[in-house]
């Protein structure tokens, strides 16, 4: 019988194309044929094997490569992206001593005092390093009550009448304070205590301050280096020929370093070994009392309190060991070495900061408002007016 040009069906298992449409069952291998009728013999109607490229042809396909494309490039870029924000980071760390606490991010700087927005109503205690002081004499506080008189500052000194920039920050830890001033930065212990707490603290730089050694006005000497002010204060320096001066023993006075920051400024790591037989007095006035009334007396502290002083002399300062002294004072010790200070070819300066307390509070915006205003261009002429070199 010829099946040519009839209906049949092809068998998938061995190929056979002339089994009857009628057939249940291959005539050559005898599988059953699960396949419906095809058509002739000439092919149309053949069952036929899709091959890959066919597959990947396939509208589906094409949709769901292109799917798989997006979302692999998205990746990609989504890399990028968290790689450029951990190197800033990482570089915003760097600049702020290895601490994200300490990184302002609500800080801007304005023209004037007045410009500063979001300044909170209500009355402020603030406290901490002395020689913020010399700002309030200059008219900082009194700009501030004519450009926000809602905006009121109260200083508060601790209730041991121990005033210094460490027991500025304990205050700020213990709710004492809204803001705190500081001649040196936080600590990593302040830190801890601060999420032990519950809030985070913020340490942010508004001045540069001059480190000032100064002697007994009879002291004649070219100057000292940083070393040998370190080795006076250690008990490895204890008479003035040993430096080039006369035969006079040295009386070293310095403020406690449990509630100021100058002794660790000056010694460091090598704190622990600071000399029993230095005298600590209260504060910069003591200071200047007690070495001008003391021959052989020294001490040292931040400029703005000490700059115009006559009843002491101020002692130029080297680099190290070396004797390339150079003078904190200019204008027969009326103003401050200002160029010197910022090239840093004077070795002995620091950052005065302000500390804010970050817990979502008014005290916290009472800070930054501070922070801004001191920033600000006005404020920042203020503090050299006071004093201290301007970081602006």
């Amino acid at each position: 019988m010829n099946l040519k040009n009839q209906e049949v069906i092809v068998c998938t298992h061995c190929g056979y194309d002339t089994n009857p449409v009628t057939a249940t069952k291959c005539q050559k291998c005898g599988k059953p044929l699960g396949l419906s009728p095809a058509q002739t013999s000439n092919g149309v109607g053949k069952s036929k094997s899709k091959s890959w490229e066919d597959w990947l042809l396939t509208p589906l396909t094409i949709r769901l490569s292109l799917g798989l494309l997006f979302l692999f490039l998205s990746w990609l870029i989504y890399c990028l992206f968290v790689t450029v924000s951990n190197l800033n980071n990482a570089e915003d760390v760097a600049n702020s001593g290895g601490n994200t606490e300490n990184i302002a991010t609500d800080l801007k700087l304005y023209n004037s005092i007045k410009d500063v927005p979001n300044v909170p109503e209500g009355r402020f205690n603030y406290g901490g390093s002395l020689p913020f002081a010399a700002l309030t004499a200059y008219g900082l506080n009194e700009a501030i009550t004519t450009a926000h008189p809602k905006f009121r500052l109260i200083y508060t000194e601790p209730r041991n009448s121990k005033p210094g920039g460490r027991q500025g920050i304990a205050m700020l830890l213990n709710g004492q304070l809204s803001f705190s001033q500081s001649g040196g930065p936080l600590r990593d212990d302040d830190y801890s205590k601060a999420k032990e707490r519950g809030f985070q603290l913020k340490q942010v730089p508004v001045a540069l301050d001059t480190l000032v050694v100064f002697t007994h006005q009879d002291i004649s000497i070219p100057g000292l280096s940083v070393n040998q002010v370190q080795d006076i204060y250690k008990g490895k320096i204890t008479n003035w020929k040993q430096v080039g001066g006369s035969d006079l023993p040295i009386v070293a006075f310095a403020r406690d370093p449990k509630v100021a920051n100058l002794l660790n400024e000056l010694l460091g790591k090598d704190l622990d070994q600071l000399s029993p037989k230095v005298q600590i007095i209260r504060d910069y006035t003591d200071a200047i009392r007690q070495v001008a009334s003391t021959p052989g007396g020294i001490s040292f502290g931040g400029s703005a309190p000490i700059v115009g002083q006559q009843t002491i002399r101020s002692v130029a300062i080297a680099k190290d060991n070396s004797q390339e002294y150079v003078q904190p004072f200019i204008n027969e010790g009326k103003q401050i070495n200002i160029p010197a200070i910022r090239n840093g070819s004077y070795p002995l300066s620091r950052r005065l900061f302000i500390i804010i307390r970050e817990d979502g509070t008014i005290d916290q915006l009472a800070g930054e408002a501070y922070v801004n205003m001191l920033l600000s261009r006005e404020g920042q002429q203020i503090v050299e007016k006071a004093g201290f070199v301007s970081l602006r």
